[in-house]
């Protein structure tokens, strides 16, 4: 036995509640078990129970055995002064709260159904990719896709805590917020941190200055980047000389050339050009988060960002040689990566500061029109039956997996819940 399972039968009223009485022998009707509580105090508050016909209103408290009351030093605690009543798996002392009143117990090991500790027990004893392996299928699919809908929700809720703290550090300006996200993104894995780094180097409105002029735009991301060291060309010359006047002219901080990475990847994923698609992007689109929030549709907001490289990076992929021409722009699976995990959160959090469910509705509706993301996740999901028809629900299946599986909360999983009860 243990605590997170108390606190489950106790919750959902999984043992017999008819003609109970607590450990002294006295009456016993629960009227309400009272609200989970994660802060200090009580496990559960504003319960309600009727004890020898006489009704009280407060908290209660659940351990394995009675003893645990002295054991966490409740007795001495004020935030438990309103406990009334203890539930435990095994009653070994009677109780005392700080001002040595004897606290009503009900012993639970007595009144539980064992079927549900059996199953329980079964449970938690298997080895497979997610406890409930084997028996997902029997769970209803417009069950699981309901579940589904609400960890998204639950997903993009824990996700706005970032952008809040990125937007407070930015003292509450919503396109720098972006463009730091937007950066960040775009540098993939492995160089994440490195366009973090150069967004917070040159800001937004530094580059808005000269939104007209994308060689003034591109000699500041790449001299900043470090990038315009070694350059053999005509082009990288002439950008050498724009960054050095704008290098003085805003006090720009180079980075190293080696804080970029590019063993490992593709040469489409090379940080060059990805810097020289951002060019294009802050080029073309000035005010970018305004018009993302003026998007009432995917096909709009896909739009914004179907850029291509200029035409010097169309035969290069650094400035040291060139290239045969290729064609290189932002492909559908990253503007859907950049729709699903940074304007949909970002839409929660603008949606609460402005006092607009508009946007967490729209938020919603972008992930609905997305095809479901495939990754080693949602495929193990696809093979043990539970297919995602959208993003809306392959990120419920990653919040599912990552936050319920993997720490085996089946009991405060929808899932675990309807396969034990």
């Amino acid at each position: 036995m243990n605590e997170r399972l108390l606190h489950y039968i106790w919750q959902h009223c999984h043992f017999n509640t008819l003609n109970i009485k607590t450990t002294a022998n006295v009456p016993l009707s629960i009227r309400h078990v009272g609200q989970p509580n994660s802060n200090a105090g009580a496990d559960f508050k504003f319960a309600s129970i009727k004890l020898d016909n006489v009704e009280w209103h407060g908290d209660v408290e659940i351990h394995i055995v009675s003893s645990d009351w002295y054991k966490h030093k409740h007795h001495l605690d004020k935030n438990y002064q309103s406990v009334i009543l203890h539930v435990v798996w095994q009653h070994d002392t009677e109780i005392l709260n700080y001002k040595q009143d004897e606290i009503p117990c009900l012993e639970l090991r007595s009144i539980v159904d064992k079927t549900l500790l059996n199953k329980y027990q079964i449970l938690m004893s298997q080895r497979s990719w997610i406890l409930c392996q084997h028996q997902i299928k029997c769970i209803d699919s417009f069950y699981i896709s309901h579940f589904l809908e609400r960890l998204t929700i639950e997903r993009l809720e824990e996700k706005t805590v970032k952008f809040v703290q990125q937007f407070e550090q930015v003292e509450n300006d919503w396109e720098n917020t972006f463009y730091h996200a937007l950066c960040y993104s775009l540098g993939l894995k492995l160089n994440s941190g490195s366009f973090l780094k150069l967004s917070k180097r040159i800001s937004i409105s530094t580059i808005n200055k000269h939104k007209d002029n994308l060689s003034q735009i591109e000699a500041m991301l790449f001299g900043t980047a470090g990038f315009l060291h070694n350059v053999y060309d005509q082009y990288g010359f002439l950008l050498r000389k724009e960054f050095l006047f704008l290098k003085h002219k805003y006090s720009l901080e180079e980075m190293d050339e080696s804080e970029w990475y590019f063993m490992r990847l593709r040469p489409p994923s090379f940080p060059t050009i990805r810097l020289a698609l951002l060019a294009q992007l802050l080029k073309s689109q000035s005010a970018l988060f305004s018009r993302v929030i003026a998007c009432n549709t995917y096909d709009e907001l896909k739009n914004i960002f179907q850029v291509s490289v200029s035409d010097y990076w169309l035969t290069h992929y650094h400035f040291r040689k060139s290239s045969p021409s290729r064609k290189k722009s932002l492909g559908n699976q990253w503007i859907n990566s950049i729709i699903i995990n940074i304007i949909c959160p970002l839409l929660f959090v603008y949606s609460k500061r402005k006092g607009q469910p508009t946007y967490q509705e729209r938020a919603i509706r972008f992930l609905e029109e997305i095809s479901a993301e495939k990754n080693t996740i949602t495929k193990k999901f696809e093979e043990i039956g539970v297919k995602a028809n959208n993003a809306m629900q392959s990120q419920g299946l990653i919040q599912l997996k990552t936050t319920y599986c993997d720490a085996k909360k089946c009991l405060n999983c929808n899932i675990g819940s309807k396969l034990l009860s």
